[in-house]
């Protein structure tokens, strides 16, 4: 981390160059004009506390603000809703979230646009973070889940931008703001300990302590914070999954286990030699074990499907059953053979580590005001290798046919019993896998198919930044401040991928009884009648120990391997105003990216001995005007208008230039592409607000956006050169698709009634775009309606609250196997207690998920039928803390 700050460092100097033809040019112009009057002092600042106290700070935010913004407030340390950050944003107005495997928010959209197009920032500054499973798509998001809810002081949702915020955020731009020393009381202490339990986690429990100090001298010029915490979450899912309509034509039930640890340091120190002069240096680091096994007990058809057909199944009455138009299978039926029946089990030592250090400075006199910082941030992780193996009955006997003739198959015989199948695979929330004559509980049967073997990826992450901004108050009529700036980063990316095999003995011969640990009790969500809810478990443990002690060294998988740097530079001015009844901003930010994709070459892939790379390059710029205006109408009315040019970055997936398919045989190849321009889009926004009472609103806002390109998929024709020569190939790579339009209106409501208060907010979207071909298509990440409805009860003594949310039906990246699923309307009710037995010691209970959703997605093609059917249960959550 020391080298990395001292790039940054070096990235400072660098940029300050370029800084003296904006900013310094911008401070003589308006030097000789600066406004010398005192600003005037600011308003006393009265500490609340609870959530009246937060919900006033929020309304607050949110009145005073020159853009459209929302804010989720807490002056009290430990009282910030929710146990993820994640889920505290869904109850914003016009914000909606995904969940992950476990069932804990992860993702956020606003207004209804991907979440891969929100921006979220760490005190106005990106944190680097990986994935940790295999499968995911690397992203510019940041993972919620790593900051514990104590260090966080404030969280802003910015749904309209100004010139001054960085870039980034078609949907919007979350920015999380942590505690500093200076801003609390000398000698502020605050423990918590916790425990947690999930409904199906059969009695496991997970658990942690958080603890923070903050000083400062008595004079007030030094203060320095430091938190630790430590927080063990049980995570589980019951699945039901059925890729029936995809190519490898299985389905299975799952159970998915991670009991996550989350270990974070952070330490913030300040120093202030004058009242004018600030320093605050911060280092964050938290780290997560992510460890997990995932558990399906598959029927896999594609292992002989195309000798077969349907030849293999018996059919009885339909009932409604239907053929898949991919794969010709009837959706219900029984099996007799010609396929394997077995679990595929994949277990992940996965791994996150993410570090923050940087150092800022604040300069204040009268009419000017000049800040900066400079830091870096770290990521590294990645699924830790994935052990996989499979374990069933498999090699069916098959009677081949002559040319011609329809094949036939010999059932397989299992203790003297023909073993067979049951499915029902033509439900939208259900499905039916019914083995008759073997127990699913029972290992014996389940030998070892294939594997085990270990692949693993490896991720990093890492940017390094600088940023200098000034203020300058001036008397240009309406006009009261110039803001001016600049923000340099050098950001870097790289995947790599090794594979491993088992070079012992120790697997040889075994079924999964000889590693098995006890039973996996499934929820039986998703499932028909007669399907198994008790299924054998392995001892992940003990595989991953046995195969890691006799493993091969690791190959290296170039076709996973590639690095992709971005050089960054964004310029601004911004212009605030103010007269008797009206403020806003309006500004332009202008920021350039040059793009560097470094690969090895097709023939660099086929051969051990060459590595040999090559670098693809891609560049844009962008100019990005805003305008936010408010008007009070009254006392108690204000309305506003926005309008911006905003931009979000593709992910790192789809700019990653490696080629991670390519034959020699087809010539055919597949590969990111570096040279993808920005989503760009264009939007307005225009509302409402009735203050009517103290803690208390009410609001309308309309919006929309025209969202110029999203990304799609196209195969262009490159002369690539292999082993055997060079020739035309067909390389599949993301490319610029077409554009969407969509428009939505926002309404709020709060007030409080004695100890009683009430929230709610409703968010309808209504948006489409047209994929590559013309056709019109539904946008990722939009829910038509959503809504959050919150009742809260507060004394003294206790406090209540109960928030229900609820989302329609959406289209999403799968969690599971395959592309973009239709996933089913949520709804999601949370429950808080809080007992305060003194001033500063409470306990708290908080249930998520209590009316116990279950998660549903359909395949977004074909027959339209289950997808994923996600049970994770109900979370239980007791904690006690102290402040002092």
């Amino acid at each position: 981390m020391r080298n990395k700050l001292s790039d940054a460092i070096k990235l400072a100097n660098k940029s300050a160059l370029m800084l003296g033809s904006v900013a310094a040019v911008t401070m003589m112009g308006f030097a000789t004009t600066a406004n010398a009057q005192d600003a005037g002092a600011e308003p006393e600042e009265v500490l609340v506390t609870g959530i009246r106290g937060a919900l006033q700070q929020a309304i607050d935010v949110k009145r005073n603000s020159d853009a459209v913004v929302d804010a989720i407030s807490s002056e009290d340390i430990g009282k910030f809703p929710d146990k993820n950050l994640a889920e505290s944003l869904q109850r914003v107005p016009g914000v909606t979230i995904n969940r992950g495997f476990t069932g804990e928010g992860n993702e956020v959209s606003i207004r209804g646009v991907n979440p891969q197009l929100t921006s979220v920032l760490l005190n106005g500054n990106y944190v680097a973070s990986t994935g940790w499973f295999s499968q995911t798509a690397n992203k510019r998001s940041f993972n919620m889940d790593l900051l514990p809810s104590e260090l966080v002081k404030k969280v802003e949702v910015y749904k309209s931008p100004t010139a001054s915020l960085d870039e980034g955020g078609v949907g919007g731009t979350v920015i999380v703001e942590t505690r500093k020393p200076l801003d609390l009381d000398a000698n502020t202490a605050f423990v918590s300990l916790e425990g947690m339990a999930n409904s199906i986690a059969d009695g496991e429990t997970g658990g942690g302590a958080t603890g923070m100090y903050s000083w400062k001298n008595e004079s007030e010029s030094f203060g320095i914070l430091v938190a630790a915490s430590t927080l063990e979450t049980i995570g589980r899912a019951h699945k039901a999954e059925n890729y029936w309509e995809e190519g490898w034509s299985a389905s299975g039930i799952a159970a998915f286990d991670q009991d996550r640890v989350r270990d974070v340091f952070d330490i913030t120190a300040q120093w202030a030699p004058t009242d004018e002069l600030t320093f605050t240096g911060h280092y964050l680091s938290t780290e997560i074990d992510a460890t997990n096994t995932n558990q399906n007990f598959l029927f896999i058809n594609s292992h002989w499907r195309d000798g077969v057909q349907n030849q293999n199944m018996i059919v009885p009455g339909t009932k409604g059953g239907r053929t898949t138009p991919n794969n010709g299978l009837a959706t219900i039926g029984e099996y007799t053979s010609g396929a394997w029946l077995a679990q595929d089990i994949n277990s992940r030592e996965a791994n996150i580590k993410s570090e923050v250090g940087d150092v800022g400075f604040k300069y204040e006199i009268d009419g000017f005001t000049l800040e900066g910082s400079v830091g870096t941030t770290e990521a590294n992780g990645g699924n830790g290798g994935n052990i996989n193996s499979l374990w069933g009955i498999g090699g069916y006997a098959i009677d081949w046919a002559a040319p011609g003739e329809p094949g036939k198959s010999v059932p397989f015989m299992y203790n003297g019993k023909p073993v067979t199948v049951k499915i029902n695979m033509d439900g939208k929330t259900q499905m039916q896998l019914a083995p008759q004559g073997v127990d699913a509980a029972d290992g014996e049967w389940q030998a070892l198919g294939d594997g085990p073997s270990r692949e693993s990826n490896v991720l990093h992450d890492e940017e390094q930044y600088f940023e200098l901004d000034g203020k300058f108050d001036v008397e240009f009529g309406a006009v009261n401040a110039i803001k001016t700036g600049i923000k340099a980063r050098t950001h870097e990316f790289s995947n790599d991928g090794y594979r491993y095999t088992y070079t012992g003995t120790e697997f040889a011969g075994t079924t999964l009884a000889d590693w098995q640990d006890g039973v996996i009790k499934h929820s039986g969500e998703g499932l028909f009648g007669g399907s198994p809810t008790r299924i054998a478990r392995i001892d992940a443990d003990k595989v991953r120990k046995a195969f890691k002690a006799n493993q091969s060294a690791g190959v290296q998988n170039r076709g996973a391997w590639a690095e992709v740097e971005e050089d960054i530079t964004a310029l601004y001015t911004q212009a605030d105003f103010e007269g008797d009844a009206y403020a806003g901003n309006v500004g332009v930010r202008y920021v350039t990216t040059d793009i560097t994709g470094t690969r090895y070459t097709i023939a660099a892939l086929n051969d051990v001995n060459n590595k040999t790379t090559e670098q693809e390059k891609g560049e844009y710029s962008d100019i990005l005007p805003s305008f936010n205006y408010k008007l009070d109408l009254s006392d108690d009315l204000v309305a506003r208008f926005s309008a911006a040019r905003v931009m979000s970055r593709p992910g790192y997936s789809d700019m990653s230039p490696s080629y991670t398919s390519q034959s020699q045989v087809s010539r055919k190849a597949a590969k990111g592409n570096v040279g993808l321009d920005p989503y760009r889009a264009t939007q307005m926004d225009l509302g409402v607000e009735w203050y009517f009472d103290e803690n208390a609103i009410a609001s309308a806002a309309v919006f929309t956006k025209d969202i110029r390109s999203f990304l799609t998929s196209s195969v262009v024709i490159e002369k690539i050169t292999d082993p055997s020569g060079t020739w035309d190939y067909e390389v599949t790579t993301p490319s610029q698709g077409r554009g969407g339009k969509l428009q939505g209106l926002e309404l709020q409501y709060q007030q409080t009634f004695g100890n009683f208060g009430a929230i709610a907010n409703y968010t309808y979207v209504d948006g489409e775009g047209e994929n590559d071909k013309g056709v019109k298509a539904a946008l990722p990440g939009t829910s038509r309606n959503s809504y959050n409805l919150t009742g809260y009860y507060e004394t003294d003594l206790i406090s209540a609250r109960l928030a229900y949310t609820h989302r329609s039906e959406f289209l999403a990246e799968g969690l599971g196997i395959g592309g973009t699923e239709l996933y089913a309307d949520q709804s999601f009710l949370d429950a808080n207690v809080t007992w305060f037995i003194t001033d500063n010691i409470n306990v708290s209970f908080d249930a998520q998920n209590l009316l116990g959703e279950v998660t549903t997605s359909t395949h977004g093609y074909g027959l339209e039928t289950l997808s994923i059917s996600n049970d994770n249960g109900t979370r239980y959550y007791v904690k006690a803390s102290m402040k002092f």
